[in-house]
């Protein structure tokens, strides 16, 4: 899909603050290679920009920029239970070990060459437990950690089950905005709502874990790595996962810091489509800010834009209608709103759904 041909490349922006502060032509940020000059437009432009992502309030109320609320799916894992197990507890090739026999490791639990340490969230249940994994050896071998585990051998052939329960979320998810909703074709009745993580963890402590049920709730956590500073996001559910299926989720965005270049995929900002002028502004009034030490022009033309951009953005993502006030008193077919449950097909009563 093509950019409007009206908005501004990041490049149009800091070439049009290059120009304020230093003056010269329109290309004046491109065609300039003295380092000194070209970080000071480049620390004015990501200041304005995220002045811009976060804006003063505007008639008393702050505002939330709806390009930054996007819709996302994630799909979840079926369970494997493919073959049989025995478990080693110690004196084998590795301690702890879980031998699996007539089938595989699914491809989930592990993303790379082996051995590695299991994905997140994978869990397998033994004898109706569930344990954490500490590494995939092979394909069809892995061990468990010293304080999770049977504690004494697992005849062979025992069944199992390997399931993943916690989801990683996208390295640019800020804060999640509603439920997850199930897709159509997974036949859930509800959506899964969020809950406490403290609350997810005591659900899976007393192990009311069912093998047919859904999941009916989750919990955010944040999630810790050795290399990543930032916060990284991921999602629990209980109970645990059972079935493949797809949830879509709606979130705010953490912007990452704009790119320049020509063909960058970076090159248009988010929210340039429509408020390019707006984002242009603000960048001219962070660098008028700090050049004169003051708010002057700019910041007064920038509030005037952000004003009118805020109204543009809430008028745009408000529902035109609410629907009618009424009580459904007189409807009581299946699809009726004051139904207590939504239509299925797993009861019924004189051919009809209940």
């Amino acid at each position: 899909m093509a950019e409007p041909t009206l908005s501004l490349m990041w490049d149009d922006i800091r070439n049009s603050v290059y120009e304020e502060v230093f003056g010269g032509g329109t290309n004046g940020y491109t065609d300039d290679t003295e380092p000194n000059r070209l970080g000071l437009v480049e620390r004015y432009c990501e200041s304005g920009y995220r002045q811009f992502l976060m804006p003063p309030p505007v008639e008393g109320r702050v505002h939330d920029w709806s390009f930054l609320m996007p819709a996302a799916t994630l799909l979840l894992n079926a369970s494997y239970t493919t073959g049989t197990i025995a478990y080693d507890h110690t004196g084998g090739s590795s301690e702890r070990l879980v031998t699996l026999t007539g089938g595989e490791w699914p491809s989930y639990s592990y993303d790379g060459s082996l051995p590695q340490s299991a994905a997140g969230g994978v869990l397998i249940d033994i004898a109706g437990t569930s344990y954490t994994i500490d590494q995939i050896v092979t394909s069809t071998t892995l061990t468990l950690p010293a304080n999770d585990n049977p504690a004494a051998d697992v005849d062979a052939a025992t069944n199992y089950t390997m399931h993943q329960d916690d989801y990683d979320l996208p390295d640019d998810f800020g804060m999640l905005l509603g439920n997850f909703t199930f897709a159509q074709k997974d036949n859930v009745l509800t959506p899964c709502d969020v809950v406490g993580e403290a609350r997810i963890r005591e659900l899976r402590q007393r192990d009311y874990n069912s093998s047919s049920q859904d999941p009916v709730c989750a919990a955010l956590r944040i999630k810790q790595t050795s290399s990543l500073r930032g916060d990284r996001w991921q999602v629990l559910f209980w109970p645990k996962v059972t079935a493949a299926s797809t949830v879509t989720y709606r979130y705010r965005v953490t912007v990452d810091k704009p790119v320049s270049g020509e063909g960058s995929a970076n090159d248009y900002v988010y929210g340039v489509s429509q408020y390019s002028e707006t984002i242009l502004y603000s960048c001219l009034a962070e660098a008028e800010r700090r050049k004169d030490g003051e708010r002057g022009p700019m910041w007064q033309h920038f509030m005037e834009l952000l004003q009118t951009s805020v109204m543009r953005d809430r008028q745009d993502n408000t529902a035109d209608l609410f629907g009618y006030n009424l009580d459904y008193s007189d409807r009581s077919e299946i699809y009726a709103p004051r139904r207590g449950t939504l239509w299925s097909d797993s009861v019924t009563h004189k051919g009809q759904g209940t």
